[in-house]
């Protein structure tokens, strides 16, 4: 049992969902370009850069950006195998190739670099 909380502490308290534009984000990136990253690692490394430094924008006015761990673990998660390890500072951070760009696009999402 916790110590400090009661499943009643929690009862009819909502999500405030803060996580939600992350998770349409990497949804998105699956979808558009994930059998690539699965299927070459170079193209793995192309993401890594895309996602370290890099602010993404979403359609409906969200933003998403990755620390170099953070980015790390979404290219192994989306590639299925080993962990952030394998892709930590595996490429440029803030370069986004052309082809994750404009798949990216065309999902909704558009990018800039950060600060």
């Amino acid at each position: 049992m916790f110590p400090f909380f009661d499943k009643s502490d929690f009862a009819g308290v909502p999500s405030q969902r803060s996580k939600r534009p992350i998770k349409e984000f990497e949804a998105a990136i699956d979808r558009a370009i994930g059998e690539l990253v699965r299927a070459d690692g170079a193209c793995g490394v192309d993401l890594w850069s895309a996602l370290a430094n890099v602010r993404w924008h979403a359609s409906n006015g969200a933003v998403v950006s990755y620390s170099f761990r953070e980015a790390a673990t979404l290219v192994a998660w989306v590639r299925e195998e080993g962990d952030y390890i394998l892709w930590y500072c595996s490429g440029p951070p803030g370069v986004v190739a052309p082809w994750i760009g404009e798949a990216m696009a065309v999902k909704g999402w558009s990018w800039t670099a950060s600060d």
